[in-house]
């Protein structure tokens, strides 16, 4: 297990809430104009983070598999992806969309909560729209499953796997910036958002840390080679994007966990502690959504003179609390459910087939 990217999933998780808190802290309490905000108005882009370490984690562990050799089939890679993200994600959908419809007066948007609007979430499509999906945070998860079904689909039809997704997600994302592509494709101008270079520094760290110094044969050059050109270019065109500016010095911290993880033979019980709640990262990702508000809420009326800063570590504990007890109740729960019922068609389909020979 790399404990050390589990960590990282935790502080990426963490520093979203963190962001959320600080944002709606004004709302609760007095924040006097001169408090140090400690970069809390770029912890949101721990969601950049999450993105690198799912470019890095897919590739590690499907290299894991090919090593062993018994590469994943796409049908089976795409079931361990929606195993992990689809049934938690469309649970929280359902308790907030079931929140909105029993006390409207406390979580109801008005137009919000549209069957349109909820079907779109739960299909990962309310991008097509340009609005987020009904738990707000799946934006994010849109990119994700977009990832996925592109890994996936390349599976099926290429040899090159890897080498074939780091070219055409890098073309995807020069192609995002030539003069009025985005104005033709509207809002499905997130198939060629920079942020799915993301993905691919995640999947170059992933390439070297796997291969070493093998990494530099001729698929590997081609694949360095075309992940630098989309970032020469997002640098001419956009030089302050948001893939360059938080994307690659979130890879340099993934490969700084991966090649950690290297020299750490044994975790003392803090690491293993964090690393626990790396692996509820998701939970405590979801569970933010109107905890935060509810949480911050009480912790002001409690303390009402309480100093933002300590709103913000109080509130974000409590969220983090919250996480904790949805992976524990639910999450787990659901993800053993799935992957049981996969073991039982599996078991099933061999004792079919033995009952025919």
């Amino acid at each position: 297990m790399l404990v050390y990217i589990q960590i990282l999933r935790f502080a990426a998780a963490l520093a979203v809430v963190a962001f959320h808190v600080w944002g709606i802290a004004p709302r609760f309490i007095a924040v006097p104009a001169d408090t140090p905000t400690l970069g809390l108005w770029q912890a949101g882009h721990g969601v950049d983070l999450f993105f690198v370490i799912s470019g890095f984690i897919i590739y590690y562990a499907t290299a894991a598999h090919a090593a062993r050799g018994a590469p994943p089939t796409p049908a089976a890679f795409l079931r361990r992806r929606v195993e992990r993200i689809v049934p938690l994600y469309f649970f929280a959908i359902a308790i907030v969309t079931l929140l909105a419809l029993l006390l409207p007066a406390i979580f109801d948007t008005p137009g919000w909560y549209t069957p349109n609007h909820v079907l779109k979430s739960l299909a990962f499509i309310s991008f097509t729209d340009g609005e987020m999906p009904v738990v707000f945070v799946g934006w994010s998860l849109e990119y994700e499953m977009y990832f996925y079904l592109v890994v996936a689909l390349l599976m099926a039809l290429t040899h090159h796997v890897w080498r074939n997704i780091v070219l055409l997600f890098s073309a995807l994302t020069i192609v995002g910036q030539v003069p009025g592509v985005a104005r033709f494709l509207g809002h499905y101008g997130f198939f060629t958002d920079a942020l799915i270079l993301e993905f691919i520094f995640g999947v170059m760290v992933g390439v070297v840390f796997v291969h070493g110094k093998r990494a530099n044969d001729a698929n590997g050059r081609i694949m360095l080679l075309a992940a630098a050109a989309a970032a020469v270019t997002l640098a001419v065109t956009d030089p302050s994007s948001r893939a360059l500016a938080f994307g690659l010095p979130s890879a340099a911290l993934v490969a700084a966990a991966a090649w950690i993880n290297l020299k750490r033979t044994a975790s003392s019980w803090p690491e293993r502690a964090l690393e626990r709640l790396g692996d509820a990262s998701f939970s405590i990702y979801l569970a933010q959504v109107n905890t935060v508000v509810f949480a911050a809420q009480a912790v002001a009326y409690l303390a009402p003179a309480i100093h933002p800063l300590l709103l913000v570590a109080v509130t974000s504990a409590m969220v983090v609390l919250a996480g904790l007890a949805l992976n524990i109740a639910v999450e787990r729960p659901l993800l053993k459910l799935c992957r049981n019922i996969g073991r039982d068609n599996a078991a099933a389909s061999r004792r079919s087939l033995l009952a025919r020979t």
